[in-house]
């Protein structure tokens, strides 16, 4: 805190030596350390409070921002499942029309139903990958080299 070399305190106390006395001087120096010590208290204690005042703050920060993204995701839901009540009121979907089932990208068709109207609508199945093995056999069989494996 202060930049008080050895030598400086020396002469400062040499100084209250001479101005106070040798009877005056340990009683001061008793009194310099208590106050010093209760200086050193109120800092802490102003510190502590100013940072649980600033947690109290953030806190109260983040509670709101967490109300406003539970409202938010309450919103995003009642409109989702609005939407999709009047989606499904005009038409259900296992009735849905050729040409929405044939805008589907190839590996839509993934669940039962997607697949029986990919069927129905004369599309076909995504095809399966095959493996590396399967695939180097293949080709090993196509070379006429023999695979070590």
């Amino acid at each position: 805190m202060f930049d008080i070399a050895f030598s400086e305190l020396v002469v400062i106390g040499l100084v209250a030596l001479v101005v106070l006395g040798p009877k005056r001087l340990p009683e001061m120096a008793r009194a310099a350390g208590r106050w010093t010590a209760r200086i050193r208290r109120f800092v802490e204690d102003v510190k502590r409070d100013m940072g649980s005042e600033l947690r109290r703050e953030e806190l109260a920060e983040l509670r709101q921002v967490h109300q406003q993204i539970t409202e938010t995701k309450q919103i995003f839901e009642h409109t989702a499942n609005s939407a999709f009540a009047g989606i499904a009121e005009i038409r259900p979907p296992e009735t849905a029309p050729d040409y929405l089932v044939k805008a589907l990208p190839a590996n839509a068709a993934t669940t039962p139903a997607t697949k029986k109207r990919a069927l129905k609508s004369g599309r076909k199945q995504p095809a399966r990958t095959k493996t590396k093995k399967n695939h180097a056999r293949k080709n090993h069989v196509r070379t006429g080299r023999q695979s070590k494996s």
